[in-house]
C-alpha cells in the first residue's frame, strides 16, 4: 500500500514515524509546501515532495487514485481538493442551524464546522472499536453514517469516510 502523508509539521511527523514502523506501507510520499523536510531519513519506500498539497494531489503522476492520503494539514484538504479540482464548486455559507444539529460543534468559520462525538480531546493513540477506550461506553453509528443521513434544505451533504489506518492515523483514498 502506498500513502502519503500531506503536511510535515507534528503530526506528519508522527504519522511517518508510525508507517515506517509498519510493515504494510510499502511506500510513503511526504508532501509539504514550507516546513524543512528535515527529518525524513529517507529510507528506500520513502519520497519527500516539496509542494502544496491540492495540487501535488492534483498534479503528481506518482500518486494514484488508490493510494491513502493522510491529511497533516491545516485545513480540510479534501475540501480544497474538491474547490480545485470542480470546475463550478465554490465556498458558500454554512445555515446556522447546523451547529444545533451536530454533536459537540466548532465552527472554524463561515465555511467550516468541525464536530466530533466526544466532548474531550481523543487520545493519540485511540483505536477504532464498538467501545470508547476512554469512557467505556458503545460507540453507536458512526460519526460519518450520521452525517451522511442528515437533510439539509438547499444542500447536498457528501461525505468522505476517514479509515483508521494506524492508531492515531487516518486517511482516505484519493
Amino acid at each position: 500500500m502506498k500513502y502519503v502523508i500531506a503536511g510535515f509539521g507534528k503530526f506528519g511527523r508522527l504519522a511517518l514515524s508510525r508507517l515506517i514502523e509498519d510493515a504494510s506501507a510499502d511506500r510513503i510520499i511526504v508532501v509539504e509546501h514550507e516546513k524543512d523536510l528535515e527529518g525524513i531519513d529517507d529510507p528506500p519506500r520513502v519520497h519527500a515532495v516539496r509542494g502544496e498539497a491540492v495540487s501535488v494531489l492534483m498534479n503528481s503522476p506518482a500518486i494514484e487514485a488508490d493510494d491513502m492520503i493522510i491529511p497533516m494539514v491545516p485545513f480540510h484538504l479534501a475540501a480544497a481538493f474538491l474547490l480545485a479540482a470542480l470546475p463550478d464548486a465554490r465556498e458558500i455559507s454554512l445555515p446556522q442551524e447546523l451547529a444545533g444539529i451536530v454533536p459537540n460543534p466548532w465552527r472554524l468559520n463561515d465555511f467550516n464546522l468541525c464536530c466530533s462525538r466526544s466532548d474531550f480531546i481523543c487520545p493519540d493513540d485511540c483505536p477504532e472499536g464498538d467501545v470508547c477506550t476512554v469512557t467505556g461506553e458503545p460507540r453507536d453509528e458512526p460519526l460519518y453514517q450520521f452525517i451522511r443521513s442528515l437533510e439539509i434544505p438547499g444542500f447536498t451533504v457528501l461525505v468522505q469516510r476517514s479509515f483508521q489506518i494506524l492508531p492515531g492515523i487516518g486517511g482516505y483514498p484519493l
